[in-house]
């Protein structure tokens, strides 16, 4: 369209202009960092987010925002941290093949264990939740997970086999269950029929009590999430567990 003149033949200056909502768009999709301080900051959310690993406790959104940006920082929209945490995943990737994931839709999307047992339908939860991380709400809730291929995994130390060992057996009965089971009936009919007793302690856990296993640190670490008074797959079952190993822990089991 042929832009407009003025009487006096000169082309008028407010044509030229964009529109408003054009200019408007163009400010959206400016980026809200220099290079120089997203590289920064993205290089302080590794190195927080590895040492906060080591709590195997999910990881909030707005606890990172602090530990990044400061409590005083105004990041409207979130803009800010999004572009800090897909920078941070990028150098994640690279450096250790782990990457953020937001880990509250992934207990919502968890499919049962039957569906998880299949790659196909693991591997497309997780790329759904893993797309999610960057774009999560202030409230969402952050975890790391591997994303390499073929990843190699050291051999856990006994109290931690131990503990594995009953958070598949504890997984594989909400699989036998639609992947949901009231608390009542996982500690007064099934722990019996293991052998178990909810006070009982295991070997390599200290005094931990088996009830205490279950509704505190696997809930806490994320592999169940209890809500109404029965359990169901937490995040880190959703995105960390490894389905050929736990098909074979169960084909052990059964014999």
């Amino acid at each position: 369209m042929p832009r407009k003149r003025s009487r006096d033949g000169d082309e008028d200056p407010e044509a030229s202009q964009p529109p408003a909502s054009q200019a408007a768009s163009q400010a959206t999709q400016a980026p809200p960092l220099e290079a120089a301080e997203l590289e920064k900051l993205s290089a302080t959310a590794v190195r927080f987010v590895l040492m906060r690993e080591h709590s195997r406790k999910l990881l909030a959104r707005t606890e990172l925002k602090e530990a990044v940006l400061g409590k005083d920082r105004t990041d409207r929209g979130g803009k800010i941290i999004k572009a800090v945490i897909a920078a941070a995943n990028e150098k994640l990737r690279h450096l250790c093949g782990l990457e953020l994931a937001t880990a509250n839709s992934a207990a919502d999307a968890a499919p049962d264990a039957s569906q998880a047992a299949g790659p196909s339908q693991a591997e497309a939860t997780q790329e759904a939740t893993q797309e999610r991380a960057v774009g999560g709400g202030a409230a969402s809730k952050l975890l790391l997970v591997n994303v390499l291929p073929h990843a190699v995994a050291p051999e856990p130390a006994d109290g931690k086999l131990v503990f594995y060992a009953l958070v598949e057996t504890v997984l594989n009965l909400l699989s036998d269950h639609g992947g949901r089971l009231p608390e009542s009936e996982l500690t007064e009919t099934w722990l019996p029929k293991l052998g178990l007793k909810e006070k009982d302690t295991l070997p390599g856990l200290g005094t931990a009590k088996v009830c205490d296993l279950i509704s505190k640190r696997m809930v806490t670490e994320g592999f169940l999430v209890k809500t109404q008074g029965a359990y169901a797959q937490g995040p880190r079952a959703v995105l960390s567990r490894s389905s050929e190993a736990a098909n074979t822990f169960r084909g052990e089991l059964e014999g």
